[in-house]
């Protein structure tokens, strides 16, 4: 009986079969390029930005995260102009980087956080409004001495 219910030819054998595509999709697409000033996390590469100071910004991804790639875009944009070039970036892989991501407290993927050296200054989970994203990131230029976009 349940697999009469649940088969391929049912609704909702349809609609998990649908559901269960796009997932698969997600699963195997490949990650989206990185925004200008970005580079892929190593401890190397972020503790050297840290001792340097000035603004890091952390993008906590996964390439099956559909709020990733729409946050992707927000970050590709806002990057491109001019008053944030001097941040630095990395992208965090949320299932790769695991070490990192327990040692930050980061509880999910679509994680932004901004650094100044190794002081976090502030974080958002799940935006993807670009005036939010901006909002996050003037916030924490602005608590950063010295500091001018």
């Amino acid at each position: 009986m349940l697999g009469r219910h649940l088969g391929w030819r049912s609704k909702r054998g349809k609609v998990g079969l649908a559901l269960g595509g796009n997932l698969l999709w997600m699963n195997v697409r490949s990650d989206d390029p990185l925004p200008a000033g970005f580079a892929r996390y190593t401890p190397e590469g972020f503790s050297a930005a840290q001792a340097a100071g000035g603004p890091i910004m952390v993008d906590v991804y996964a390439s099956w995260c559909t709020t990733c790639k729409a946050q992707h875009a927000v970050l590709k944009d806002l990057l491109d102009d001019p008053r944030y070039a001097g941040i630095k970036g990395f992208r965090v892989d949320f299932e790769g980087d695991a070490e990192w991501v327990r040692a930050h407290r980061v509880a999910v993927q679509s994680t932004i956080i901004m650094f100044s050296g190794f002081q976090e200054l502030n974080r958002s989970a799940g935006s993807t409004r670009g005036a939010t994203i901006r909002g996050q990131v003037d916030a924490a230029l602005a608590a950063m001495p010295g500091y001018a976009p």
